[in-house]
């Protein structure tokens, strides 16, 4: 739905998606604080020539600040818990939220009438408080799936498979992995931080999952119970806990090797070890410990392959197709300027051939 005055509600999304304060954009448009800070509460309509400049200065078309989608709080994801954790500031934590819900109604607008990609699968709400534990929920999931017993061998396929639609973008902090979104009637979003090394992409999106399917309000648990999903849902423990029995710290080659079975990173190994009472604490500490020491907490030797996000590019790849490959016209759909589209959206666009011909 749109109107011909501006959503004060959209303005603000805009604003601090970019990590602006009220006076950035004033100070970029050409206004007033105050005219922006009445127009953000409803009090002033944001109309013709005060309409473009507001647009130009957040680079955005006027067409998206006429816009009055539904903009709410990201729904139960790990933001919260790393702001009440203080490890993240509110101006952070706003530009990540504002950054989820622009890509969100941009791609829900490339969606529009693309029938070819709906899901194979289903992706059903189980919150833990009703379905038992969460590694009880994986299993679940698994069976409702008709994963196979072994490892997961392709996250992102089987979770877009389910209608999970997933996209790397840049998040602009260290302090969280990725955010995910489920509205109502509407298909799952994660945006998974650019630059993650395979191993740690693969359980983050698991994590998110489960968040997605087990959390509708948010919890002090909610970590360590996303955590525990996603361990059990890519390395159960009935094929896992024979493998870790008995493991010793001296058997870092063992646990390299397992790494590349099951597609996970030692650290996770080291965890789940610790879970299924196959190790004791003081020699889960001692791993931590030389993990630590070999540089690795962070980027473990031995990457896996990267997995390839397919859904939204097969959307932008069918409306380029409709459209003549004019990216102008598919950048106005999803309510993107095109030099931002061709940043974002373009890259994904690679078949056998090499990215797609298109044009201005």
């Amino acid at each position: 739905m749109t109107d011909t005055t501006a959503a004060a509600r959209m303005v603000r999304l805009v604003r601090e998606a970019r990590s602006w304060a009220q006076h950035d954009l004033a100070n970029a448009a050409g206004i007033s604080q105050g005219f922006v800070s009445k127009v953000e509460k409803g009090l002033l309509p944001l109309t013709g020539d005060y309409l473009d400049k507001v647009a130009a200065a957040l680079a955005v078309p006027p067409d998206l600040l006429r816009t009055s989608e539904p903009v709410g709080g990201v729904e139960v994801t790990c933001l919260h818990h790393r702001r009440r954790s203080s490890v993240m500031s509110v101006t952070t934590m706003r530009a990540v939220e504002g950054l989820t819900h622009l890509t969100r109604l941009s791609v829900d607008r490339l969606s529009t009438d693309v029938d070819r990609l709906l899901p194979r699968r289903e992706l059903i709400r189980m919150p833990v408080e009703e379905h038992g534990s969460p590694a009880t929920i994986a299993g679940t999931l698994r069976k409702f799936w008709d994963v196979p017993d072994g490892p997961v061998h392709d996250v992102v396929g089987l979770f877009e498979s389910a209608g999970v639609r997933v996209m790397r973008r840049d998040l602009g902090t260290t302090a969280q992995d990725a955010v995910s979104t489920w509205p109502a009637g509407r298909q799952p979003l994660i945006l998974i931080n650019r630059g993650l090394p395979p191993d740690r992409e693969r359980f983050t999106l698991a994590h998110e999952v489960g968040h997605l399917i087990m959390h509708e309000m948010p919890s002090d648990e909610q970590e360590k119970e996303a955590n525990q999903f996603a361990g059990e849902f890519l390395a159960p423990a009935t094929d896992l806990e024979p493998l870790l029995a008995g493991l010793t710290v001296r058997q870092f080659p063992k646990l390299a090797e397992l790494k590349l079975t099951w597609k996970v990173s030692m650290a996770m190994l080291i965890q789940r070890a610790a879970d299924l009472d196959c190790i004791s604490a003081n020699q889960f500490k001692s791993f931590r410990i030389r993990l630590n020491q070999y540089g690795w907490s962070k980027r473990e030797p031995g990457d896996l392959p990267a997995e390839s996000p397919r859904h939204i590019a097969g959307l932008v790849k069918t409306q380029l197709d409709r459209h003549g490959h004019d990216v102008d016209a598919v950048a106005g759909i999803a309510l993107m300027l095109p030099e931002p589209f061709r940043r974002h959206y373009l890259p994904l666009v690679v078949d056998d051939s090499g990215p797609a011909a298109v044009r201005s």
